[in-house]
């Protein structure tokens, strides 16, 4: 009923982070790597050469937007959006006609940069800014966009690619976005002037934000040792999760798995996604989000676990539904999160950097993960690894943030 109440009042602004995170897939590992085993062989790639090409790009990416990611705090956040977009759909329009691996690369990292990190880095920050009360729901809401794209874009991608071959493939998708574009955003941000002007009020008189007593800066934030703990954890969730994804498909061929359930486990992921989200985002408003960081974890562990023990095709399923509530709890905890410790006067460029690094640990996974398959590292090994990192690193954050309760209790 909360979650009812919520969309009847702020369905408009709400769309427009949906809109936003769907149109970040074309950016998102999940969403290239349909066009993985084409790129591969138009270049003459490798497993690690595909990812080495994907991860120099996407770390480009994450540098571009510790600096461009600022921006937003102060430049008005309908012509941030237009050109982030003009940029994407330019971006997806070069990976079309590529017709060298300098250009693929290019147009790579305009898509990456643009899409997994400004249109999800616009969409949360503007959800975490202008619902200060309820946050949570805000962006578990408009992260239903980026599920909606999972559940929906892997089959009608893999359609197109089959009939009309993969560089159409992006330039029919880009035709189709461009036009929702038009016919959407400006209906999405009428009365954007009102909006932002109460925001900039509740600024000047101290904010909102009964919970923050002061607004950090980044350098701030960066000596702050609960903001090293969670991230030290966080930041492990889309390496993990990008290293398997970039490469489902041969793991899926490694373990014999049947490669029809691929499209199956997409939806369990995004369904399992959406309801996580959902129950997450309640919890938010109620606890905060800083108390529900260390229970981040136990999706993933149970995932590694299942992939490491069994070998049923069903495995596959499970563990995509496993990232997928995995994945619903990180997005609108971590955003949640950084409003909650370190207030909004600031938070475009928290955000920008936190954000970042959410992307540079995920663009080091394909080259890293593609080597170690490539060497021969089996499977089983690769979680194991994972876990043997994920373990350690939940405890310190659970002990850092217990310490910090206890010390103003």
């Amino acid at each position: 009923m909360a979650y009812l109440i919520f969309l009847r009042e702020n369905c408009r602004f709400v769309s427009f982070g949906v809109f936003l995170t769907m149109a970040s897939s074309f950016g998102q590992t999940f969403y290239v790597a349909l066009y993985g085993a084409d790129i591969r062989a138009e270049f003459a790639l490798s497993n690690g050469d595909f990812g080495a090409v994907f991860s120099a790009a996407s770390i480009v990416a994450a540098g571009a937007l510790i600096w461009l990611g600022k921006f937003i705090d102060r430049v008005d956040i309908r012509l941030y959006t237009a050109v982030t977009l003009t940029a994407l759909f330019a971006g997806m329009i070069l990976l079309s006609r590529a017709n060298s691996l300098v250009l693929f690369a290019l147009a790579i990292f305009v898509v990456r940069f643009c899409g997994q990190g400004l249109c999800v880095h616009i969409a949360s920050t503007c959800m975490a800014r202008y619902f200060p009360h309820d946050r949570g729901k805000a962006l578990s809401v408009s992260g239903m966009g980026l599920a909606g794209g999972e559940a929906v874009l892997p089959g009608l991608t893999l359609l197109l690619i089959a009939d009309h071959g993969w560089r159409d493939a992006w330039l029919w998708t880009v035709v189709a976005a461009v036009i929702l574009a038009l016919l959407l955003l400006p209906q999405f941000l009428k009365g954007h002037n009102e909006r932002h002007r109460a925001f900039s009020e509740r600024l000047a008189n101290g904010g909102a934000e009964t919970k923050v007593v002061r607004s950090w800066t980044r350098v701030q934030v960066l000596r702050d040792r609960g903001f090293q703990a969670i991230m030290l954890l966080l930041m492990a969730f889309p390496y993990m999760a990008t290293g398997v994804l970039f490469h489902q498909v041969f793991i899926v061929q490694a373990r014999g798995w049947s490669i029809e359930l691929l499209g199956i486990g997409f939806l369990a992921l995004a369904l399992a996604k959406i309801l996580t989200s959902l129950v997450v985002g309640s919890l938010i408003d109620r606890v905060g989000a800083v108390r529900l960081v260390p229970a981040t974890c136990l999706p993933w562990i149970v995932a590694f676990l299942a992939i490491f023990l069994f070998d049923n095709d069903l495995v596959m399923l499970v563990y995509l539904a496993l990232f997928g509530m995995g994945i619903g709890m990180l997005q609108p905890i971590l955003s949640a999160m950084l409003a909650e410790r370190y207030g909004v006067a600031n938070l475009g460029g928290i955000k920008a950097m936190s954000t970042a690094g959410v992307v540079l640990a995920a663009a080091a996974a394909p080259a890293t993960v593609g080597w170690l398959l490539d060497a021969g590292v089996s499977i089983d090994w690769l979680m194991i690894g994972f876990l043997a990192y994920l373990l350690p690193a939940a405890g310190i954050a659970y002990l850092v943030l217990t310490q910090e309760r206890n010390e103003h209790s």
